[in-house]
């Protein structure tokens, strides 16, 4: 018998059309809503969204509260989650906060969440023993991106009740980048952020000749407010009378025989960016800064601004840690759930009137699962459009170079050490898939990752499942090196992972091998839109995934990181895929 992740943690372990879609035949959807009308939404832009500045430091507070909320004018109102300030009137996600690099602040968070609009998807084998989610959701609120203290890191072990508070404390000693701040509670993350619990961080840099960077966010180099638009893109389904729907897993059953609420991925059949379905833009004849947040469950997206069948040229000058060194021409950005890109989009050479449309073309699973409805596929081709007006806006030419000093290369450092980090799926003896494992263990394995403060470490992440999964890492931003081709059927049979004589992953034996004698053809290296500092990175199936980790802010022998400050203490590294990071796509490292 499968001892069950509930089963761990009463033993102390650990302190639409819209579908739920595996690589296997997928689960039956909730009823479709009524069609609605495409792009007749207004996107709320920053100022919209509300803004908490708090670019001067000091404290402030956000409740997390019972809400609802209008996705569409033609569709009933939905129960959400929301973060919300006070006199503010947020229905669903919360303020974009915008901080200053090196000046602190504290934020306390109130839990005042009476039901979950969720609750009725809680899977009882994945939350801590003595829950009550449904009626009394824990909560925990992470800075994805953060350079944090462990105690200030949002976890998902360091949950509050309703009627409880924490406070956070924000040093902002790091590179200005686009971070985003979003729940975290242990087993219920992917029901708390579908229902809202999430919002972006934009973390500005030091103005003046003091700057390390040009994003001062004074408009002098790059497209500021109104210029500058948040882009959280989520995808999302909805019952007919407009409250969520998240469809049970009937390939999956429960120990009361009922299936289960958790299926190894959600993918929804309506785009909402910034809080609203399939909405418009209308943009002045110049450039925007469009920070990009993907903040789905699952779903990955393969993204192109098309106008009259053809796709427009932009520009990423940053990842999730910050600008890169120069401008990155592209015409399509693939982003993996937890990613952000900084991109800039020149609208000045379109006739007013024209309409660009922002398509998607990645299947689900991403990145070999079905493209069409016939074969399984939830396909999301349609996220937002964009108008053109007459007016002139925005016309600074983007500078040629984006940093005062380039960014520190990792690649010729010398490391404290190599680490082979697997992912494996766990399947039943039907194939239906059951968990996703990092290193083969379960999250209240006592097999925890140690590291020394202030080294550098190369981290493999050896992928042997058939999906993509975007990784992503605690406290700290990295530098991705390489991918690699790798023989992942012999890999698993050399680890011991699997039973020799059916053939599937048991969880909790074996150990990781160093992949190179298993390894296929060249290393391809990362393209230029990753050659900044990141935090979540897509390792892409049957590949093994090289990246560079620095564990404090003396890791590169003095050189400038983008983390400025070294903390000991636990951490976490998992699957942002949130169906996987429940189930059970997460370790812990401690920091030592």
């Amino acid at each position: 018998m499968r001892i069950t992740r509930r089963q761990l943690l009463q033993a102390g372990a650990v302190a639409g059309a819209g579908l739920l879609v595996s690589p296997r035949p997928p689960a039956i959807g909730a009823p479709p809503a009524a069609p609605v009308t495409l792009f007749t939404e207004q996107l709320p832009a920053l100022a919209e969204l509300g803004v908490l500045d708090m670019q001067g430091g000091g404290s402030t507070s956000l409740s997390m509260i019972n809400a609802s909320h209008l996705f569409h004018q033609q569709m009933g109102r939905t129960p959400t989650l929301a973060y919300q300030q006070a006199g503010s009137s947020q229905t669903y996600l919360g303020p974009v906060i915008i901080a200053r690099k090196g000046t602190p602040f504290d934020l306390t968070v109130h839990n005042g969440i009476g039901s979950h609009p969720l609750g009725f998807a809680v899977d009882s084998e994945l939350v801590p023993a003595g829950s009550d989610d449904a009626n009394a959701p824990r909560t925990s609120l992470h800075l994805h991106g953060g350079n944090t203290s462990p105690g200030s890191d949002g976890g998902p072990l360091q949950v509050f009740r309703p009627g409880a508070s924490y406070t956070y404390h924000y040093s902002n000693n790091q590179d200005a980048a686009g971070l985003w701040y979003h729940d975290h509670a242990l087993g219920i993350t992917r029901l708390n952020v579908y229902a809202g619990l999430a919002g972006g961080y934009l973390l500005r840099d030091t103005p003046g000749p003091g700057g390390t960077g040009i994003d001062t966010g004074d408009g002098t180099h790059l497209p500021p407010p109104p210029y500058e638009v948040p882009l959280i893109i989520q995808d999302r389904m909805f019952n007919p009378d407009g409250s969520f729907a998240y469809p049970p897993n009937p390939d999956l059953l429960g120990a009361d025989g009922n299936p289960r609420p958790w299926a190894p991925e959600f993918f929804g059949d309506v785009a909402t960016v910034n809080g609203k379905c399939w909405p418009n833009l209308e943009v002045a004849r110049g450039k925007y800064r469009f920070r990009v947040f993907n903040g789905s469950n699952a779903r990955f997206y393969d993204l192109k601004f098309v106008a009259g069948g053809s796709a427009l040229v932009f520009h990423q000058i940053g990842s999730d840690g910050g600008l890169l060194n120069a401008p990155v021409r592209l015409n399509r950005l693939v982003i993996g759930p937890g990613e952000r890109a900084d991109i800039v989009l020149d609208f000045a050479g379109l006739p007013a009137g024209s309409r660009i449309v922002l398509r998607n073309s990645a299947p689900v699973p991403y990145p070999d699962g079905p493209v069409s409805v016939r074969r399984g596929g939830v396909p999301l081709p349609d996220i937002m459009q964009f108008t053109v007006a007459s007016e002139t806006g925005y016309t600074v030419p983007l500078p040629a170079g984006l940093r005062t000093q380039s960014i520190t290369s990792l690649r010729d450092k010398p490391t404290a050490a190599t680490r082979s980090m697997t992912l494996v799926e766990v399947v039943d003896a039907s194939g239906i898939p059951v968990m996703a494992l990092l290193n083969n263990r379960m999250f209240g394995s006592p097999d925890i990752t140690e590291v020394k403060s202030d080294t550098l470490e190369q981290w493999e992440l050896i992928n042997t499942t058939v999906d993509a999964h975007p990784i992503h890492l605690h406290f700290t931003q990295f530098q991705v090196l390489n991918r690699q081709r790798f023989d992942a059927g012999a890999y698993l049979a050399a680890t011991g992972y699997t039973d020799p004589v059916s053939g599937l992953v048991v969880p909790g034996q074996g150990s990781a091998v160093p992949v190179d004698p298993f390894l296929i053809g060249r290393a391809k290296n990362a393209p230029a839109g990753e050659q900044g500092w990141k935090d979540t990175v897509v390792a892409l199936p049957g590949e093994v995934t090289r990246i560079r980790v620095p564990f404090g802010a003396a890791a590169a022998g003095g050189a400038p990181l983008a983390i400025g400050e070294s903390f000991k203490g636990e951490y976490v590294w998992h699957c942002h895929v949130l169906e996987h990071e429940d189930n059970d796509m997460m370790q812990r490292y401690v920091i030592e």
